[in-house]
């Protein structure tokens, strides 16, 4: 439960509708078990009256039959209405809690995770605790709420009604559900991490199809896929197994929980204690309660799973972040942007250092390019620099140690175009104004200047509305990477981090990108990764890592 907790009160803003949908249910399977109730003490009322011409008033009856029958079907519409709408509630506050846990998780936090793992517990482990509202805890309050109103209103009619009642409910209510929840802990669990294992499988041959078909890898990756499907569909069969077996004793205790009472009830009509129609009554409120205790085995039989998903969301939560934020961050920010390493080093695995003694002062204004051999830990500075890794030695901007900086607020002094600059599913537009959503429209077209992109999008016909697609699929190489670059000069930060900013161009191109950009970065503090010849033209001075 722990875990289920840890995750409910992420979303605890939505109580209100969780608690509102538990009400509407309740007043369902009380006007539902009610109405059922007095329509047969009505009907036997009605027949005793006519055998034995006793008059009987039947408009108060027949008037809260029909009022029962309305609220019973606004009822249950209401009650679907609300639980569902604080479903999606809660789906929504928790995928913002977990995209804000792991926010500041990026990029060494989660190296140990695959990109699909991270995308599967984001979206599909957060989906499954759709059940953890809908389907468990709001069947369980109104299934033991429900099971205490039912023996205490038959105890009006008979005390020992409601014990035989009470007996054959809890078998149904609490004996059923446990049951269920242990024979459903194991392939709960396991169908959980399967599921898991067979999104990461098929996201990962989907977008590594080209390198398994040269390697003739195919093969391989299609058995993976089958070998998981096959032990997922297993546990499944067994989860269903499950569900059937505690159905049918749900079934069975309530045939026997309505005979008890009949057995019970009868005894007291035939010694005068019980009238006929309310021996009726009692029956049909004994079989109309069963109805609430038959949802309770189904809600525990999916607790392991909800469980297993919440662990996995929470595996991620907990993680420690790479760099946290000083408990007092200094304050204000540095007024000058020189920024000085010295002595710095950063190992991505104990005992395998990427940067050994690492010394480059950038003075503020200036224009460095670092370079070097691929893998040499030219990108890790650049992560350094924007407190995404942690580091031993002193990292400093303006004289503060980065470390003693808030992590937003020194990104705010900084503009980036990483190695692998990501671009969403949207317009061109869209992903340029990233960098600055309040940006003004010669601001934007200045950026698309400098990233020498005003030509190719006026000759678009849908200019800066064109779509670029699924992680930019809809562009080339060199066009994506120029909509990230105007998106880092939008932002107009006074530091400028450029990972290659001229790769995937022709020679024409980027000798035109790299006149602009000396233009665009006048003033600023410019670090520059490169390995093309072209670029160093725009810095004043070049550090040749590895010597």
């Amino acid at each position: 439960m722990r875990e289920l907790l840890a995750v409910l009160r992420a979303a605890r803003r939505q109580w209100c509708w969780m608690v509102a949908g538990i009400a509407l249910g309740m007043t369902v399977i009380t006007a539902n078990a009610v109405l059922m109730a007095l329509s047969g003490w009505f009907i036997a009322s009605m027949a005793v009256s006519g055998a034995s011409g006793i008059p009987f008033n039947y408009f108060l009856p027949a008037a809260a039959i029909r009022a029962l029958a309305i609220v019973r079907s606004v009822g249950r519409y209401g009650e679907r209405l609300v639980t569902h709408e604080a479903a999606f509630r809660v789906l929504a506050d928790l995928r913002v809690w977990l995209f804000r846990c792991l926010e500041p998780l990026a990029p060494a936090g989660l190296e140990r995770y695959s990109g699909a793992d991270v995308a599967g517990r984001l979206r599909s482990d957060v989906d499954a605790l759709e059940n953890l509202y809908l389907r468990i805890i709001a069947p369980l309050a109104i299934g033991g709420l429900s099971i205490l109103l039912a023996v205490a209103l038959m105890s009006l009619w008979s005390g020992s009604a409601a014990v035989a009642l009470l007996v054959f409910l809890l078998l149904a209510g609490v004996g059923l559900p446990l049951l269920a929840e242990r024979l459903a802990r194991e392939p709960g669990r396991r169908s959980t991490v399967l599921e898991s294992d067979l999104r990461v499988a098929i996201t990962e041959g989907l977008q590594g199809a080209e390198e398994l078909i040269l390697l003739g890898a195919l093969p391989l990756q299609t058995a993976r896929v089958n070998d998981l499907s096959q032990r997922l569909i297993a546990e499944q069969q067994r989860l269903g197994r499950i569900g059937a077996l505690t159905q049918a004793g749900a079934g069975a205790c309530g045939g026997l929980g309505v005979a008890a009472v009949l057995a019970v009830g009868g005894m007291a009509t035939v010694s005068g204690r019980l009238a006929g129609p309310e021996l009726v009554m009692a029956l049909l409120f004994a079989a109309a309660a069963f109805e609430a205790a038959g949802t309770l085995p189904g809600a525990l039989q999916l607790f392991p799973a909800a469980r297993e998903a919440a662990r996995r969301i929470l595996e991620l939560t907990n993680a420690p972040q790479p760099v946290p934020d000083p408990p007092l961050p200094a304050a204000p920010l540095p007024a000058t942007t020189e920024i000085v390493f010295a002595d710095v080093s950063c190992d991505y695995t104990p005992g395998f250092p990427v940067l050994t003694s690492f010394n480059l002062t950038i003075p503020a204004g200036s224009r460095v390019a670092l370079v070097g051999p691929s893998g040499i830990g030219k990108s890790t500075i650049v992560e350094i620099l924007l407190r995404f890794r942690d580091y031993g030695g002193s990292v400093t901007l303006g004289g503060s140690e980065i470390r003693e900086l808030a992590g937003d607020e020194l990104r705010s002094l900084i503009s980036v175009l990483p190695q692998r600059p990501h671009l969403f599913n949207a317009s061109i537009g869209d992903n340029i104004l990233l960098g600055n959503t309040g940006a003004t429209g010669k601001q934007l077209q200045q950026a698309l200047e400098g990233a020498c992109l005003a030509d190719w999008i006026g000759g678009l016909p849908l200019g800066l509305e064109t779509p670029v697609g699924e992680g930019g699929a809809a562009v080339s190489g060199g066009e994506g990477r120029r909509i990230a670059l105007a998106r880092a000069l939008l932002k107009d930060a006074p530091i400028l981090l450029l990972d290659e900013p001229t790769e995937g161009l022709d020679a024409r191109t980027e000798q035109e990108l790299v006149g602009r950009l000396i233009r665009a970065t006048r003033g600023k503090t410019v670090l520059l990764i490169t390995h093309r010849p072209a670029c160093l033209t725009m810095v004043e001075r070049v550090v040749e890592m590895g010597r």
